[in-house]
């Protein structure tokens, strides 16, 4: 299963809506300080579905600057906070799963990036058992943190 099959087909986000996904998606990999080349593949590959259609390098890279400006944990926090929001209901699944996707697909957990999942889900509003549920839906078809050892 590959990273785009965590955004169900018949997802079509607005505009608006699409950026804050994208964005999320980016705070919680980014939480780390860093964004691994396959957390960059995989960020690329979500934009792409979820504008439907390529993004080029150059969209990309204006993304992520556009996205890039909260580097401190504390400010990353509040942003999340203060995006989640403005999301719709029925995309905070979706969010989550997202978020969680491109964070794993390195195959690399950060206490940070660990740290932004739970704020993320708390900002959403996600019982534990829906975060589980959707974190099993993310092991198949994102990655898992942590490889079976």
């Amino acid at each position: 299963m590959s990273i785009e099959e965590l955004i169900p087909a018949t997802l079509a986000p607005s505009p608006e809506q699409t950026e804050i996904l994208l964005e999320l998606a980016y705070l919680v990999t980014a939480a780390d300080g860093r964004l691994a080349d396959e957390e960059l593949v995989a960020f690329e590959r979500i934009a792409s579905r979820l504008y439907g259609r390529a993004v080029s390098p150059p969209e990309l890279d204006g993304l992520i600057e556009r996205f890039a400006h909260n580097v401190e944990q504390a400010e990353i926090e509040a942003r999340v906070r203060e995006l989640v929001p403005s999301l719709e209901k029925d995309l905070h699944a979706a969010a989550y799963r997202l978020a969680l996707g491109v964070a794993f697909v390195d195959h690399d957990a950060s206490e940070q990036e660990d740290a932004l999942h739970k704020v993320l889900g708390d900002a959403l509003g996600l019982t534990p058992e829906i975060r589980a549920a959707l974190s099993r839906q993310v092991s198949l078809g994102g990655g898992k943190a942590r490889p079976p050892t």
